[in-house]
This record gives C-alpha cells, sequence and structure tokens, in this order.
C-alpha cells in the first residue's frame, strides 16, 4: 500500500474512513466529491481530514487523470455506471470498496456480517458478546444509527490491533467492489428483494450479497442458515461451516429458544429481542463470537445482558399504558412482516415514505391481525393504503409522521402499542431513517414528559 496513489471517490462517512486508513498504511491520497466546498458535509470533511495531507476537491466534475493514479477507493453510494469508475476499468485500473480497503490495511481479523434485514442486530450482538468476553472487537462498518459508538471501518482498520476484531456490517454496495476481501467469521442473516433500483435483477442482488463468503477458505467460519436457504450459495462455501437450524445443527432455534451443539442454551424469555426472527439473530451472533474465542458462558452473558440498538424495535417509552416503539430502521415489506408478528399486544402502525419494493402488492398480507389500524404518512402513502385495506385494515392518511402519530396517540387504547416501523425508506422527508427515529423519539417523549 505504500506510496500507491490512490483517489478516493465521496466523503461521506465511508469516504473519509478510507481516506483515514489509506494516508495511516502509506498511501498517496487525493479526495473527490462532486458536492460544493462550502456545503456542510464537505466542510466537516475538511475539519477531519485537515493536517493528514490529503488533497481535497470539492464541486469535482466527475473526470480524472488515471495516469496519475494506481487505484479507484470509491464510495458505497457512488453508482456502478457513474464516469468515474467507467475510465477506471477502461483505463486497467483496479477499484476498491470500502471492505477491500479495509482489508488491505488492517492487521486485525474481520468478522463480516450482512443480509438484508437484521444484519445491524446481529453486528452489534457478536461485538457485545466478544466485549463480554474480554475479547478486543470494535464495532464498526455500515452499521449506523445504533448508539454505540461505531464507527467506519476505514476510521479504526490501520490502527487496530492483531488481537482485536473488526466487527463490521456489510451492505451488498460494499461488496460490489470486492476482491481479496476475506473475513476470518461471516454470515448472511436473510435476502429479500431490496435495492432493485441498484441492481437489475433480484438474482444480481443475491449473488452480491453471496460474495461475502467468496475468498474465505480453510479455517475461516461461515455460519449459514438453513432456515434462510436463499443466503447459501449453490455451490456451497471454501471454508468450515457452520450451521443454524434444527436439531442436529450448531445452533437449533426453537419455541422456547436457541440450543447450541456446545451445550449452551437460552431461553426466549432471556431475550429483550422482541420476535421469532430474533432467536435467528440471536443464534447467528453466537456462532459468530464462539468461532472467534467467545466461551458459551460468554455467549449466553452477552445475549442476557445485550439490550439493542436504537431505531430498531426500540421501546421508547410507556404511556398511559400504551407502549411506543421506534422501529424506523424498518426499510421494506419483509421488515415490516417480521417487526408487526413481533409484537404479541394490538398495534397501531405508523408507516410510509418511500417505497422500495418492486411492486406495490408486495405489501399484500404483510400485517397481521393483530394491526388495529395503519397511520400511514409521506409519499407512497396511498399506495400502501390501497394494499393494506385488500387485507381488511383499517387506514388513515396523513402528510406526515407527526400527524399521523398524533392520530395513532388519540385513538391508542391501554395495552396497545404505537409502532413506528414505515416498511419504506425515509428520504422524501427526513435526511436518514436515523432522522426519522430521533423524531419519532423526541415526540413521545415529549408525550411522557406532558403526562406527568
Amino acid at each position: 500500500m505504500r506510496d500507491l496513489r490512490v483517489c478516493v471517490v465521496g466523503l461521506g462517512r465511508a469516504g473519509i474512513g478510507m481516506a483515514v486508513a489509506l494516508k495511516r498504511a502509506g498511501a498517496a491520497v487525493r479526495a473527490v466529491d462532486e458536492k460544493s466546498g462550502d456545503a456542510p458535509e464537505m466542510i466537516r470533511a475538511g475539519d477531519r481530514l485537515g493536517g493528514l495531507d490529503i488533497s481535497i476537491h470539492t464541486d469535482w466534475t466527475g473526470s480524472l487523470n488515471y495516469d496519475t493514479l494506481d487505484a479507484l477507493a470509491l464510495s458505497p453510494g457512488i453508482p456502478r455506471d457513474h464516469p468515474a469508475v467507467r475510465g477506471a476499468l477502461a483505463a486497467g485500473k483496479p477499484i476498491w470498496g470500502e471492505m477491500e480497503v479495509a482489508f488491505r490495511v488492517t492487521r486485525s481479523p474481520i468478522v463480516a456480517i450482512t443480509g438484508t434485514n437484521g444484519k445491524s442486530t446481529v453486528t452489534a450482538l457478536t461485538w457485545h458478546i466478544l466485549r463480554a468476553a474480554n475479547i478486543g472487537a470494535h464495532l464498526c462498518g455500515n452499521i449506523a444509527g445504533a448508539g454505540l459508538g461505531e464507527r467506519a471501518i476505514g476510521e479504526v482498520a490501520a490502527s487496530s490491533a492483531e488481537d482485536e476484531f473488526l466487527v463490521a456490517e456489510v451492505s451488498s454496495f460494499q461488496l460490489e467492489w470486492v476482491d481479496q476481501f476475506r473475513p476470518r467469521a461471516a454470515t448472511i442473516t436473510n435476502i429479500s428483494p431490496d435495492h432493485l433500483d441498484r441492481y437489475t435483477t433480484f438474482e444480481e442482488y443475491v449473488q452480491t450479497k453471496h460474495r461475502i463468503f467468496a475468498q474465505m477458505k480453510g479455517e475461516d467460519i461461515a455460519v449459514l442458515s438453513r432456515l434462510r436457504p436463499e443466503t447459501i450459495p449453490a455451490s456451497g462455501v471454501a471454508c468450515r461451516a457452520l450451521y443454524v437450524g434444527g436439531e442436529g445443527d450448531d445452533a437449533s432455534i426453537g419455541e422456547s429458544g436457541v440450543a447450541f451443539a456446545g451445550g449452551a442454551k437460552i431461553e426466549a424469555s432471556e431475550v429483550s429481542l422482541l420476535g421469532r426472527h430474533n432467536l435467528e439473530n440471536v443464534a447467528a451472533a453466537g456462532l459468530l463470537a464462539h468461532a472467534c474465542g467467545a466461551p458459551w458462558a460468554a455467549v449466553v452473558e452477552g445475549v442476557r445482558t445485550f439490550r439493542g440498538l436504537a431505531n430498531r424495535m426500540e421501546t421508547v417509552a410507556e404511556v398511559g399504558g400504551v407502549t411506543y416503539i421506534n422501529n424506523s430502521m424498518c426499510t421494506n415489506p419483509e421488515a415490516l412482516r417480521a417487526s408487526v408478528a413481533a409484537i404479541e399486544n394490538r398495534v397501531r402502525l405508523l408507516a410510509g415514505g418511500i417505497s422500495k419494493a418492486p411492486r406495490a402488492s408486495d405489501f399484500r398480507g404483510v400485517l397481521g391481525a393483530n394491526v388495529t389500524a395503519a397511520y400511514l404518512f409521506g409519499r407512497d402513502r396511498e399506495a400502501l393504503a390501497e394494499q393494506f385495506e385488500a387485507d381488511g385494515i383499517q387506514c388513515h392518511l396523513f402528510d406526515t409522521m407527526d400527524a399521523a402519530l398524533d392520530a395513532a396517540r388519540r385513538e391508542a387504547q391501554p395495552d396497545e402499542a404505537v409502532l413506528l416501523s414505515p416498511g419504506c425508506a425515509s428520504f422524501d422527508q427526513f435526511a436518514s431513517f436515523e432522522e426519522r427515529g430521533e423524531r419519532f423519539r423526541a415526540r413521545v417523549l415529549s408525550l411522557m414528559e406532558a403526562a406527568r
């Protein structure tokens, strides 16, 4: 890596992390971004990279002199048909994504978790278990808004020690440009249709997820789920495999909880995370952490003491006997289905935003009989209402989430839950799912204060 000339494209969280990692590893780094130099994001990037001898070019138009470059480091949000990508490929220059850069510069083993839903929970729980076992670990990668001090993987990759694990959530975007990337342990939680504005077909999306296992071999460990066959490559894996499934597997899921082949058992009542799908998450995290050296006793203790993540089935408050739950991270129909199924009480659902589903009909049948009413907001509220009403769900439409929450609050009865589980992206009204969740949390807490 030393003295290689690398251009980082995009100066968001991932781009800044890559620039830091590459510079610490001895590369000659420059960074470009199409945003204006006086944009708040670019000012923050300048502050973070100041003093590192990194040349920053804003207001970038997309052109590069490839004769002066050895490689391109691409932020995950940069589309694969971007002019810089086409230019680098035509010039025969390698393109690295965030995970590839981290792998090339770090001395630390990487634990990688991807999937459509649940990957943040498995990532954070694996990290939590390792820490419970007094094993050095950093929470990093694509995970954001979890409230656990998570960082971009590049921020820690070049400075972490050989005996510290980088526990990384990995998105499909981050897997598009991997080449040598080889995790010590990895899993895919599940795969359902998502990001089909980025991928031509669902199969292309699936194959991109499977790339997490591509370079793993020997004693590397892949945690595979027989309950989610779409996550297992047709050709299998070339490394050691541990299986989540039923009796006889390395971790078996039952109504009562999770049993590991090593003898450890975790009762469902000991898991603070709601829903059967979270028992699958516990099984995957337990196997990953044990594979990295955590004793079974630490796995059990780690699960028992884990309290979940912000914006992921987060119980915010109980006001007047009504429980308010923030699941702003829910951005697709399958996540919505699992979220509603995880709640035993009657639910007043807040949903809406920008649908990522390839068909509106993908929202048919996702709501259970426990949904009393749906309070729909945002751009695609009418499309959601059409599908939910066809399933017999009473729907109310609002321009904003705030108005939807106010209506749900007025109508909610004791022992019911008001659940923010949008099933859609946030970008019509919010900068991110984190901002959406923070708004919900703040308004609920204000209700609690008013009720005192």
